[in-house]
């Protein structure tokens, strides 16, 4: 564990915090993709299917637990608690178009044949694109509540962080994670844009921040 590690695993539990509450307390997921949030669900219910195969200790296990509680929570408040308020015209992208090049690959590029690394690699492939239709649905209403770009703030930040853990895994311990590396360089890729709209607008106290309608 260092530093950039356990600031990635914060700020990656934030946001999920974040999007909750928002739910929550303003009893609508206006604004919220669905599709993104089941990919999420979908991509912690594969990686962490060795709990019940192996303990590596308390806190990765209770983090764990706390990620599939509110991944699972979230999507049950979206498709059944506050389902009236879920805009499913907006939250329209192809999550096939995902899901199936993603199963393809991990059945291709894997560290070892076997089902719960395949099931494993499947969840990190699929973490790199999970926010897509996220970002889509943005870009195709035009703008998106504050409270919703801190969220997405936060999960950009959690990857970027997770880049410096594993730089500086390489480096003290020679580990390296081809697979998680890659994956993690192309998702911080798809928050690049997003990135600089957050700072140049949202942090300059505007309530929304406003996208190019896409032509």
């Amino acid at each position: 564990m260092n530093i950039f590690r356990l600031s990635g695993d914060v700020c990656h539990l934030v946001a999920i915090i974040i999007l909750f509450l928002k739910i929550w307390r303003s009893k609508s997921c206006a604004g919220i993709s669905g599709k993104s949030q089941v990919l999420f669900a979908l991509v912690f219910t594969t990686r962490y299917l060795d709990m019940f195969t192996s303990f590596i200790s308390i806190y990765n296990t209770v983090l764990k637990v706390v990620y599939l509680v509110l991944a699972y929570a979230t999507v049950s408040l979206i498709y059944f608690r506050f389902r009236n308020s879920y805009d499913s015209e907006s939250d329209s992208f192809r999550v096939e178009f995902l899901l199936v090049p993603v199963a393809g690959l991990s059945f291709l590029e894997n560290y070892a044949f076997m089902p719960l690394e395949i099931l494993w690699t499947f969840s990190i492939y699929l973490e790199s694109v999970a926010i897509l239709p996220q970002l889509f649905m943005i870009t195709k209403t035009g703008e998106a509540e504050s409270i919703t770009t801190h969220y997405l703030f936060f999960l950009g930040l959690y990857r970027a962080l997770y880049l410096a853990n594993w730089v500086w895994r390489y480096h003290v311990e020679g580990f390296f994670d081809q697979i998680a590396v890659v994956s993690g360089v192309v998702q911080t890729i798809f928050y690049c844009d997003f990135f600089y709209l957050y700072f140049t607008r949202v942090l300059r106290g505007r309530g929304k921040m406003t996208l190019p309608m896409p032509v």
